[in-house]
């Protein structure tokens, strides 16, 4: 395909994932019906709204551009992968648990571009290190597991953002429910990569889902 075929894919696939939400919050409403617990929870994203009421630069960098990035070489590098999808997996991993572990008080940009540096670092390390023939066993694996790796990725996806309802990890019904909506995302997210034959596209939708919800948010805070 052409790239201006590939980014109107693009523009048809958000407004199919907007499609898959507007389902799920349909089908949300009738079950509430029967199932009243499905509206009474007391999860909120509590970060997210603090982010919302006192800093909209933090919330646009890390929604819109640290996200779409470092989350995509985290959970779709491996579908279908390339050499270089496999490095930037084996490089994000270590970065995102590392910046959690990172004293609270460090102000935030500086964590970013720490992080920036150290995904670049290891990227450049591994990519000298690992030569393509090395990664071709589990490019071919993978390839042939391309559905399975679409569907754990993103269920992993949605597990992985339990942790913006919660400070520490546990799941339930009401939790699950909740996370429905970024298991259809990753999903998505996944299938632009496959159709579009790049991680570039994946980071595309990503920030456009993520961007919407950011504008509406900043605009009715």
């Amino acid at each position: 395909m052409t790239s201006s075929q590939k980014t109107r894919l693009l523009f048809i696939t958000y407004a199919r994932l907007w499609g898959l939400y507007i389902l799920f919050f349909l089908v949300m409403g009738i079950l509430s019906i029967w199932l009243p617990e499905l509206k009474d929870n007391d999860y909120e994203q509590t970060a997210i709204t603090e982010l919302l009421q006192n800093n909209h630069l933090k919330l646009f960098v890390l929604a819109c551009i640290f996200a779409p990035v470092v989350e995509e070489m985290m959970f779709r590098t491996l579908i279908v992968p390339s050499h270089t999808d496999i490095i930037l997996f084996i490089s994000s991993w270590p970065v995102f648990i590392g910046l959690r572990f990172l004293p609270k008080d460090v102000h935030w940009v500086v964590l970013m571009a720490f992080g920036a540096i150290v995904l670049f670092t290891l990227y450049y390390i591994l990519k000298q290190l690992i030569p393509p023939i090395r990664t071709q066993r589990i490019q071919t694996f993978l390839h042939k597991h391309t559905l399975v790796v679409l569907i754990g990725a993103s269920l992993i996806f949605g597990l992985v953002h339990i942790n913006n309802y919660v400070d520490t990890f546990t799941l339930n019904f009401a939790l699950f429910m909740l996370i429905i909506p970024r298991i259809l995302s990753g999903y998505m997210m996944g299938w632009i990569k496959i159709k579009n034959q790049g991680l570039i596209w994946a980071m595309g939708l990503h920030f456009l889902n993520n961007a919407f919800v950011v504008a509406i948010g900043i605009l009715a805070s």
